[in-house]
């Protein structure tokens, strides 16, 4: 049997600029809070009337000291990994885009849990924080190496064995109705997608579905501008190639 394996991630080595920005928000945030208790975590009730900047806050926001201590070692065994393979730029996009999406998702599972449901549901059930951007992160180091055994905290698993375990911890975490574990799932499943959502024939199905209409209308706009900067380049040739026939017409001295 032939063994698939992945390309290896390069060592963590110095911090890099947007996982140093990352845990520096983190930090900042926690200093806020313990003076003033401002709601920066995710809460669906506080988003559908009208805090909707929690989408983005939340993801550098952690529930309590203990939760900022493990996602700044998270930060710096994952992020930096990540970072160095994205770029700093993608980096970031990824880390508020993935978690605006996993609240988004979860704002969606509060209001199906509340219209299904009978009783009502602690709405801190479905309350998240920065423990989904570390989800992501580990989605995203554990589908790039799916398929090669690595040494996790002195152990050696594959990419698809952290992925599972994580995903069975926060599924036992959701069942005691611990905050971030709703979120945190679909972060996890946000950063397999990200990194191979391509070899998924659904999701690659629906991403082309979504994405191919911005796609054509940019092919059709660069053409367009093609074809006018064709057109002023041929205006500008044919009079350039007047002139010269000016020129040679006009009886020499």
């Amino acid at each position: 049997m032939r063994r698939v394996f992945d390309e290896p991630l390069g060592g963590t080595g110095g911090l890099q600029p947007g996982t140093l920005f990352l845990m520096a928000a983190t930090t900042v945030v926690v200093i806020v809070q313990a003076f003033l208790p401002l709601p920066f975590f995710f809460l669906p009730e506080a988003v559908l009337n009208g805090a909707v900047w929690q989408l983005l806050t939340a993801t550098v926001t952690p529930l309590s000291p203990f939760g900022w201590l493990i996602g700044l070692l998270v930060l710096y065994l994952f992020g930096n990994v990540i970072e160095r393979l994205l770029g700093t730029s993608r980096f970031l996009t990824l880390c508020f885009a993935g978690g605006a999406a996993a609240y988004l998702a979860t704002l969606l599972v509060a209001l199906a849990v509340r219209l299904l449901l009978p009783s009502p549901v602690p709405p801190p059930v479905f309350a998240a924080s920065s423990g989904t951007l570390f989800s992501l992160m580990v989605g995203v180091f554990a589908a790039h190496l799916w398929h090669t055994p690595t040494f996790f905290n002195f152990v050696q698993l594959r990419g698809r064995t952290i992925f599972y375990v994580s995903a069975a911890i926060d599924t036992v975490f959701l069942l005691y109705g611990y905050p971030d574990s709703v979120s945190a799932l679909w972060a996890l499943g946000i950063g397999f997608l990200y990194v191979r959502g391509r070899e998924v024939t659904w999701f690659r199905t629906t991403y082309n579905w979504v994405v191919g209409p911005f796609r054509r209308w940019r092919i059709r706009r660069k053409y367009r501008n093609f074809r006018v900067v064709e057109a002023e380049m041929q205006r500008m040739w044919d009079e350039l190639e007047e002139r010269l026939n000016q020129e040679e017409r006009r009886p020499r001295r």
